[in-house]
């Protein structure tokens, strides 16, 4: 049974590369340039909303009603309330799944109480399959990724899960790439987890990600795209560290080497930020030393965190990082909304990066050791002025605006209510 799935599993890949038209990338000036979206979910009743990005909702539909054969899903859970608007996301993938397109989507267990009731809806629909993926016995983290794959030449990527929430009461930002490179790159991590998705053996895994991906944008092989009508070049990122494909960069690699090689400026919004190393039993400094040392020699870093990084012990970490000189932090507490208290929402759950406002970076990851060592997650490098006043432009209404306080590190901050 494992040789049968990993032999369908390198034939799906080997057909992805051939329809994608693999050769036809090394050859200069032989493709146009992909397209770039940049997509932020605005919570309703807030101030946020840049006028350079799009609305994930329509470019989600967008690209599912736009599908004509395959769909890719891959997400960390699925949430969904009637009347909401997830509601349309999963309604458009069931018609797509009626004209043909073969569907197929995969979830972490651990949120299964979640997932379970729309994806055995979602699974008893003819053409979508679907697969429960055990990762925390893979890579010892969860599948922490949140993006899906049209027709192996689209790929969205970005900080929304399929929560209803997440559309309408959380701030968040991804990212839509047309390119059938960048969706070879994605269908590689894809088809490795769809295969231990069934197996549950890492072993599996690991044999597939030896498989060579010609295509993939990597580091050493960006890609020219176009993002509002104008020119950047992106790359792709993946996390666990050592567990991705052959070649491949990694999300915290990529990170680490953009804030040491920040001359003037660092900004970025991300849920949370810890220095707790679960396995370990001590703490983890990477990311900490690296703002450390780029403020040490004069980049102005300024970030922003959720409030449901703050209270009791899990705060310590991020009031430390405040008393640098050069860095200063902000905590971001969103209003409630009119209609009543919505559990698990109202809360700041982007995670991106700018750097020397040449670069920026998009991840599915948040801060802390066993997002990029141990869950599967996924970011894009761009660099190109376009990017970098979108990605601006959503950063200092935050840093600006009337959600976010200054941390104070003699205070006693409360847990925030979560549910």
């Amino acid at each position: 049974m494992k040789a049968s799935l990993k032999i369908l599993s390198l034939i799906s890949l080997a057909l992805n590369l051939l329809a994608a038209g693999t050769p036809a990338y090394c050859a200069s000036g032989g493709m146009p340039p992909a397209g770039l979206t940049i997509t932020e979910s605005v919570p309703e009743e807030t101030v946020y909303g840049s006028t350079l990005t799009a609305r994930p909702l329509e470019v989600w539909l967008a690209m599912i009603n736009g599908a004509s054969k395959t769909l890719d899903i891959e997400q960390f859970y699925i949430a969904t309330v009637s009347g909401e608007p997830l509601e349309q996301v999963l309604s458009a993938i069931k018609a797509a799944a009626g004209r043909g397109v073969k569907v197929r989507i995969m979830v972490d267990s651990v949120m299964m109480k979640e997932s379970g009731a729309p994806l055995a809806e979602l699974g008893s629909t003819a053409n979508i399959e679907t697969r429960v993926i055990h990762y925390r016995k893979l890579g010892g983290g969860v599948q922490h990724s949140k993006f899906f794959v049209a027709d192996s030449s689209s790929v969205y990527v970005g900080s929304q899960n399929f929560d209803w929430r997440s559309l309408k009461h959380i701030h968040e930002l991804g990212l839509r790439i047309e390119s059938p490179r960048a969706a070879q790159t994605f269908e590689a991590v894809f088809e490795a987890d769809w295969l231990m998705a069934a197996s549950r053996d890492k072993a599996d895994g690991v044999e597939y990600f030896k498989t060579p991906v010609p295509a993939a944008v990597t580091r050493k092989k960006p890609e020219k795209a176009l993002l509002n009508g104008r020119e950047v070049s992106y790359y792709t990122a993946f996390s666990p560290k050592e567990f991705k494909p052959k070649k491949f960069d990694a999300e915290i690699d990529e990170l680490v080497s953009l804030i040491k090689g920040a001359k003037i400026s660092l900004s970025a919004q991300v849920m949370t930020y810890s220095l707790k190393d679960r396995g370990a039993g001590k703490k983890w400094t990477e990311l900490d030393e690296a703002f450390r040392a780029a403020a040490k020699k004069g980049v102005t870093v300024r970030l922003i965190f959720a409030d449901w990084a703050m209270g009791g012990k899990a705060d310590a970490d991020i009031k430390e990082l405040s008393k640098a000189k050069n860095i200063t932090v902000k905590i971001s507490s969103l209003p409630q909304h009119s209609g009543g208290f919505v559990p698990f929402a109202r809360v700041e759950h982007c995670k991106y990066l700018v750097a020397d406002d040449k670069h920026g970076f998009i991840s599915t990851s948040n801060w802390s050791r066993d997002y990029f060592y141990e869950a599967r997650d996924a970011a894009i490098i761009i660099t190109g002025a376009p990017a970098i006043e979108a990605l601006n432009d959503v950063f200092y209404k935050a840093w600006n605006g009337p959600y976010v306080k200054v941390v104070d590190p003699t205070s006693d901050y409360l847990p925030v209510k979560k549910q």
